[in-house]
């Protein structure tokens, strides 16, 4: 069964709104986490590849802030994790990552899915 999904910026259903704490965080792996066919269904209306990197992006650049408003330190392994998740998803434009298809068939989503599931598994509930 698939988690709650919100969408990076929104409040998840089933959490305390601001009191989750890395929900940015924990939102863009939860999306990036998704079946392709769930993350076009989640993100309708988007560019569902542009979506799915800038909210990452996002997320990551709000981990200095994100730390200190919970008064939680991620572990430097796991910080690192995400970041070079999101550079891979910096990919340039002209690869092919970015065309819808490629959620399907690209092997860097694939594996983007996979290193999201198990960096979700690894963020602090509370």
């Amino acid at each position: 069964m698939c988690p709650v999904v919100a969408r990076a910026g929104t409040r998840a259903e089933g959490h305390a709104g601001s009191t989750v704490p890395f929900r940015l965080l924990r939102d863009a792996l939860t999306n990036l986490a998704l079946p392709p066919e769930r993350q076009r269904q989640e993100l309708a209306g988007t560019a569902v590849t542009d979506e799915l990197a800038l909210d990452l992006e996002n997320a990551v650049l709000s981990l200095g802030y994100e730390t200190e408003r919970a008064g939680i330190r991620l572990a430097p392994a796991l910080v690192t994790a995400v970041q070079q998740l999101d550079n891979t998803l910096a990919a340039a434009p002209a690869d092919g990552l970015w065309d819808d298809t490629a959620l399907d068939q690209h092997p860097v989503w694939a594996a983007a899915r996979t290193r999201a599931s198990e960096l979700l598994a690894r963020l602090p509930s509370s």
